[in-house]
């Protein structure tokens, strides 16, 4: 199994590219036209090779305005994706504004779904200040960084899924900053479990 290090928020690399890759290729390239985001949780784990099946993506939203997530909205559903509700001003009101994630997938193949939201919490927000670069094979993600979603999946989700995809992150990757995960715990403890 091959080894990855993250240097200067940073890491390249070539893979091979599966269903879930292109799809998250494809929508994330609609998404970058308009906001900042930035992959969380399962797809961080199974992109660097943890062996499991998942159904959705997810991901956070920087704020945006109700015009530019409409602009989103139409370039989602002209490239032939549709949404959970089909009224952009509801999603976004009733969904987004409330920390409701908003579901966006293929048009009639919705076994593989991206849910976005905006971030809360200030270890949200954090998210994308400590982001990682992902350059591979001539595309580019940007991805929650490693420590987070390992003390996330450790301190927070807890399931059998999410503690395998904790364990598989520290396996494959090289220099994890201990402290960091720590200090990512804390945070999340005091935030989630007030």
């Amino acid at each position: 199994m091959p080894k990855f290090e993250v240097k200067n928020s940073e890491i390249s690399l070539s893979k091979e590219l599966n269903e879930i890759d292109n799809f998250v290729i494809k929508t994330t390239e609609i998404i970058q036209k308009h906001v900042e985001y930035v992959i969380v949780s399962g797809y961080v784990a199974i992109f660097f090779g943890r062996s499991r099946i998942s159904e959705d993506v997810d991901l956070f939203i920087k704020e945006l305005s109700l015009e530019k997530f409409k602009e989103m909205y139409a370039e989602f559903v002209e490239n032939g994706f549709e949404w959970i509700i089909e009224d952009p001003l509801e999603l976004y009101n009733d969904y987004l504004k409330e920390g409701i994630p908003i579901g966006v997938w293929i048009k009639n193949a919705p076994l593989l779904r991206l849910d976005m939201k905006f971030p809360k919490e200030l270890s949200q927000h954090g998210l994308f200040k400590n982001k990682i670069k992902v350059k591979f094979n001539n595309y580019l993600l940007w991805m929650a960084d490693i420590e987070s979603t390992i003390a996330y999946k450790e301190e927070i989700a807890k399931s059998d899924k999410d503690i395998k995809d904790s364990k598989h992150l520290r396996f494959v990757f090289n220099n994890l900053d201990e402290t960091k995960i720590k200090r990512y715990k804390s945070l999340f403890e005091q935030e989630f479990n007030r």
